[in-house]
């Protein structure tokens, strides 16, 4: 869907596509590995109540920046790129494209992290052989990067097999938990601040919020795209991750395959569940390596796919997996104020200055709203205590002031 238009704003003849294909993207999206994880690290830092308004908060706060990214790039017809370069300039948009492969290329560290670990504990609980986590990790990224080189068109249609599949999966945990003795009493290991959940809730899905215009500028209406996103980041996504924190609970395990084992499903299917991450590895390693190509124009595709599969590698054998939540604080506190941006760009882009290189005020702007975000979540200083929503906030604020000294220019000009 993504290659159609990529250099130019879709035609309103060709904007016919349904709203439920954003929802099954989405959907399979958060219905991941990564997410699982995410719900047991909730549930064991915060324990049953505090966690379920975690939960709570972070899918609201994320499902409204999606919508809110959905309905400008319904408005505008223009993919995120398009969206990128009109906010920061040709040139400056290379700043938001840098960070998107360094964050995919965290993203893909980390997977390939849980794949190593889910394939070690399933062979040493099928058939006993203790393997660690290294061949794991090894096999999967060499698999990853032969199907991210040749064969990406067909792993794109991949949703269409691997939602059911997750789908059925959530279900019957969603069954099992419930038919368990009862939530445990199990206290949370630290007494974390609620805006850390929120922000790493928020970290989770930030770099798909930038890139919803990728599939709503294709949708017809923005009431459509943004109900669709709305219940795939709201309802879907708080399922997804209230059941893994209360199954962990349950279980006091923190593990999905020592889960399902504990819940009383095969251990064979904790063996198969690292298949479910291959969607997400696949996609994030050729994200990355697109972004990065757009610097390394020289170098061909081919290889800064092995590259960065390489790279993504040694994060993962070093641990990069043990650093996840804080690593989606972090992506929480870059990407808002960049969402807010790309928001600005496709509601307001009569209010832009004409195309530059390079838009410096609004790269200030980006810069300011972060700044408010590590100071919401390391000073304590903040607007609503959240440093995702805080940053975003920032940054509209932000454009805001840019805008009133654009007109006041203008009239100023013309006077």
């Amino acid at each position: 869907m993504s290659g159609d238009y990529p250099r130019e704003p879709v035609p309103e003849e060709a904007a016919n596509r349904p709203a439920r294909s954003i929802a099954m993207i989405v959907a399979n999206a958060v219905m991941g590995v990564p997410v699982m994880i995410l719900g047991i690290s909730i549930g064991a830092d915060y324990g049953r109540n505090r966690g379920w308004l975690v939960i709570v908060l972070g899918c609201a706060l994320t499902a409204a920046f999606a919508a809110l990214v959905a309905h400008a790039g319904v408005r505008s017809r223009r993919s995120a790129a398009l969206l990128s370069r009109e906010a920061f300039g040709s040139s400056g948009a290379h700043f938001l494209n840098l960070a998107i492969a360094v964050a995919l290329l965290g993203w893909f560290a980390v997977e390939m992290g849980f794949i190593g670990a889910m394939v070690g504990d399933g062979l040493k609980s099928v058939v006993g052989l203790n393997v660690g986590r290294s061949p794991g990790i090894i096999v999967a990224s060499l698999l990853i990067c032969a199907i991210s080189v040749f064969g990406i068109a067909f792993i794109s249609r991949a949703p269409l097999l691997f939602l059911p599949l997750l789908a059925a999966l959530l279900l019957t945990v969603i069954f099992l938990t419930f038919q368990s003795s009862g939530v445990s009493s199990f206290q949370p290991f630290a007494d974390k601040s609620i805006g850390s959940g929120v922000s790493s809730i928020v970290g989770a899905y930030i770099v798909g919020c930038l890139i919803m215009p990728d599939y709503s500028r294709f949708v017809r209406t923005s009431r459509a795209a943004i109900g669709a996103t709305i219940i795939a980041l709201g309802p879907v996504y708080g399922l997804v991750l209230g059941t893994y924190a209360v199954a962990g609970l349950v279980t006091q395990s923190s593990q999905p395959s020592a889960i399902l084992l504990a819940l009383g499903l095969p251990a064979i299917i904790g063996l198969l569940l690292p298949i479910g991450l291959m969607q997400n590895g696949i996609m994030c390693l050729y994200s990355s390596s697109l972004a990065t190509s757009t610097f390394l124009k020289s170098t061909s595709f081919k290889t800064i796919a092995i590259a960065t599969m390489l790279v993504g590698m040694g994060m993962a054998l070093a641990g990069a997996d043990s650093f996840f939540v804080n690593f989606l604080v972090i992506l929480g506190i870059i990407f808002p104020p960049a969402a807010a941006l790309l928001i600005d760009a496709g509601l307001f882009r009569q209010l832009l200055p004409e195309a530059k290189a390079w838009q410096w005020s609004s790269l200030a702007v980006w810069c300011f709203g972060i700044a408010c975000g590590c100071a919401s979540e390391w000073l304590g200083v903040g607007m609503i205590g959240f440093s995702a929503f805080d940053g975003f906030l920032g940054a509209a604020a932000g454009a805001a002031v840019l805008h009133m000294t654009r007109k006041a220019n203008v009239t100023n000009a013309t006077a």
